[in-house]
């Protein structure tokens, strides 16, 4: 048996933070478990860039007290990876970003993504990150969905329609064969099946996060792995 923690962002209320659960939980095969992280700090969300790096002193408290409660690896649940330099760097098990290996993975599966996104003054700093991994020349674009976190959950279906409407500019006018849905909530707001019924709608693969990123601390548990201390030095 595997324990996953799970670093999730956000000033959430309880109905929302429900919803993100039971998304994980789709990709978790018994008897593994996900343990559940959720920040205590001044700084919960990430409205912008700026959050991205006030997050991290939190993040790395988070990572260590998953260590200590016995969790096998760690993933950060959000498409910036916020915070991951300074959490693999703070503890010994696995520390997986959600956005580093949704990306990768997307570049995997076609020459050209495109990312749907939270919202106008999250893109700078997303950006940044997808540079940070290498993969940004592929990017067609990343474009904002613009719905308010606190509203997701009652406007789940201006989210789809607004994804699909995204999406489908990137891949008819941009060329992208692949879109990633770069907010982690978007399919944990949507019924299930929905990434499937998008993905038919479209033609192209659309890849959740959240999804790829349960699959890859498995598999990171599996193979014995975890990130190298020549990149990753160990604090002291």
């Amino acid at each position: 048996m595997a324990t996953i923690g799970v670093i999730i962002p956000g000033n959430l209320n309880k109905a929302a933070l429900n919803a993100r659960v039971l998304h994980l939980e789709r990709f978790i095969t018994l008897p593994d478990e996900i343990s559940v992280f959720t920040f205590q700090g001044e700084i919960k969300e990430i409205r912008t860039g700026a959050d991205v790096s006030l997050l991290a002193p939190e993040t790395v408290r988070l990572a260590l007290q998953a260590e200590r409660e016995g969790c096998d690896a760690v993933i950060i649940h959000g498409i910036c990876d916020f915070g991951i330099e300074a959490a693999r760097g703070a503890v010994d098990i696995p520390v997986v970003g959600l956005g580093s290996s949704v990306i990768h993975l997307a570049c995997q599966l076609g020459d050209r993504y495109g990312v749907v996104s939270k919202s106008d003054a999250t893109i700078p700093e997303f950006t940044r990150r997808i540079q940070l991994m290498g993969c940004a020349a592929r990017m067609t674009s990343m474009r904002p969905l613009n719905i308010a976190e606190s509203s997701l959950i009652n406007k789940t279906k201006e989210l789809k329609k607004r994804f699909l409407e995204i999406a489908r500019y990137q891949i008819d006018q941009e060329g992208a064969h692949v879109i990633v849905a770069g907010y982690s909530a978007i399919f944990g707001m949507l019924p299930e099946g929905s990434r499937e019924e998008i993905e038919n709608i479209l033609g192209v693969p659309v890849l959740d996060g959240v999804a790829v990123a349960c699959k890859t601390a498995k598999m990171w548990i599996n193979l014995s792995l975890r990130q190298s201390r020549k990149a990753y030095p160990k604090m002291t």
